[in-house]
């Protein structure tokens, strides 16, 4: 009688967990592939974005990057370059859609029109391209999902700086955290490019995982748009060494 006890209040936990729209999609990767944690600042000189995705809610999504937020001033000849090895792994597509007023985009994206998921359990790799060895490195990273629950159709803007993680800190506040400390220049003009999220549609992208330390409380912030809390190891040497940090009052 105790262990049908037992099992009828775990089955109850299970079906009393909330349900998410990120819970049907398969994020499609060759099971055999190896990745490792990206150290501190190993993106220093790597290109490629951590956008997997943007359109439609489908079921089934290859992990594969969108390799340039906007059209190169050159254009490079992939066969001159041997860059042919690369191409499995990224989108050739540009993500810009257009330019506009970047205050105009940024005060929509806020939790009453974006949910977000974040899968911090699921591993999933985060592709890069050593621009300078034209090597191609795996990282071990996790997928968050955002999906526009509004009525109308939403501009993100294509910049360096698009989602930060923050943590509690020992002060009891959120504090903003990178596995970099360099610095990230955003764009200097008053028009950003943009890429277009229709109602219902969704963003899929990877945060690479940090090396491992202190469990602390964790949320994705995406502009002013919040996830839910949950646990995250961050390595305190990365937390000591950030170039610049953000305290949300």
């Amino acid at each position: 009688m105790k262990t049908f006890y037992l099992l009828l209040v775990s089955l109850l936990i299970i079906s009393c967990k909330e349900k998410t729209f990120a819970d049907d999609i398969t994020l499609e990767f060759p099971k055999n592939t190896k990745m490792k944690i990206q150290e501190f600042n190993e993106d220093l000189d790597e290109f490629g974005t951590e956008i997997i995705y943007f359109g439609k809610h489908n079921k089934k999504i290859e992990v594969k990057y969108y390799e340039n937020c906007c059209t190169p001033p050159i254009e490079i000849n992939e066969t001159e370059k041997n860059y042919t090895h690369l191409l499995p792994y990224f989108r050739k597509q540009n993500l810009k859609q257009g330019e506009t007023h970047y205050k105009e985009m940024s005060q929509e994206l806020n939790s009453k029109n974006l949910e977000i998921i974040v899968k911090e359990k699921d591993t999933i790799p985060l592709y890069k391209n050593n621009g300078f060895e034209n090597k191609l490195k795996k990282y071990k990273a996790f997928p968050v999902f955002i999906k526009n629950i509004s009525s109308k159709t939403l501009k993100i803007p294509v910049t360096t700086i698009f989602s930060f993680l923050f943590f509690k800190n020992e002060n009891n506040k959120w504090q903003s955290v990178r596995n970099s400390k360099y610095m990230i220049e955003g764009y200097g003009n008053e028009n950003h490019p943009f890429f277009e999220l229709k109602p219902n549609e969704i963003l899929v992208y990877a945060y690479p995982y940090f090396k491992k330390g202190k469990t602390h409380k964790a949320k994705v912030k995406f502009y002013d748009a919040s996830s839910k809390e949950f646990n995250i190891s961050i390595d305190e040497e990365i937390i000591k060494n950030q170039y610049e940090v953000y305290i949300e009052q």
